[in-house]
């Protein structure tokens, strides 16, 4: 474990177009949010956030504690920073935050000021929104969809665009659980990292068939361990599961219960307090990991198709 965990555990939380469901490893799912599509999911420090298009639900780290709708927006992204913010992007290009566990909410107008003067080109039929947020050194980095990732140090007054090397189409930042000046994204073309806090990027294909970025565990170690989900096509189809055991030099392709290749792109999560567990979500299944990649095991089979998965264990 990275450190002492001061939450109670609320096992796997996954989101499909079902509603929002939670599961203990090897035990039945259970419905948290009913008839409503859930797009994005985070966990983290015993702070809970999952997106819809009916707004955003917080959970504050209590077992027992049901999540609440606490922000009245069609939402499609959502993160906890390491600092315990959460942040949740619209379908309209807003940016909210909150530093009260969701009691109460910001927007961060600057988000739109880049937006509304910027040349941007997002996915066809969508318009420029935040899809990510990440904890940087000093601040927070965001993806715009389409726009690359911008960087600010004044909570959102002011921005400053880094994205050298990087496809505009970015997908989802990762921050690294130890480094803070090393960051990783996944995008249309792939995957990339960092090693100045966003500055620069490198992009990272080594070993891989396909260029759909999905989603990344990074399990921090000298050299760190990642697990990735690609696709072949947008939005998300023909997906595989990929493994590298030296921080994105080169990967392997990983087979689970004789599979290589899902319909739909994987799911892939680390929670945030452990160092070398990692779940995937493929085809209704979720396996893990106790030794950063290695190794996989079946714990659940039988269940919706997940659009984002997170998990505090």
């Amino acid at each position: 474990m990275i450190s002492k965990r001061m939450y109670e555990p609320v096992g796997i939380i996954m989101a499909t177009n079902e509603g929002l469901l939670s599961l203990d490893p090897g035990g039945e799912p259970k419905t948290i949010v009913a008839d409503t599509t859930f797009l994005d999911v985070e966990y983290r420090d015993g702070l809970g956030i999952a997106a819809s298009a009916e707004g955003v639900w917080v959970h504050n780290g209590r077992r027992n504690e049901r999540w609440q709708n606490s922000l009245e927006q069609d939402v499609a992204a959502v993160a906890v920073t390491t600092a315990g913010t959460l942040f949740a992007g619209t379908t309209e290009g807003k940016l909210f935050s909150s530093d009260s566990s969701g009691e109460s909410w910001r927007e961060i107008e600057g988000v739109q000021h880049i937006i509304r003067h910027g040349r941007f080109s997002p996915p066809a039929g969508e318009k420029p929104r935040p899809v990510s947020v990440a904890q940087a050194k000093e601040g927070i980095l965001i993806g715009i969809s389409g726009g690359g990732t911008w960087h600010t140090r004044d909570n959102g007054d002011s921005w400053l665009r880094r994205a050298d090397g990087l496809d505009p189409k970015v997908h989802k930042i990762y921050s690294h659980p130890t480094r803070a000046d090393r960051l990783f994204a996944t995008a249309s073309s792939g995957v990339y990292r960092s090693e100045d806090e966003g500055y620069s990027w490198i992009q990272s294909l080594g070993g891989l068939d396909r260029s759909f970025g999905g989603s990344l565990a990074v399990l921090p170690g000298a050299p760190d361990s990642l697990v990735l989900s690609m696709a072949r096509h947008s939005p998300g189809t023909s997906g595989a599961v990929f493994r590298s055991a030296n921080g994105g030099v080169s990967w392997s392709r990983l087979i689970l219960e004789g599979e290589d290749e899902w319909e739909e792109i994987p799911c892939v999560t680390r929670p945030s307090d452990w160092e070398d567990l990692v779940f995937i979500a493929a085809g209704g299944m979720i396996f893990a990991s106790h030794d950063r990649g290695r190794n996989w095991l079946k714990l659940n089979d039988g269940l919706p198709i997940c659009n984002a998965i997170a998990a505090s264990l």
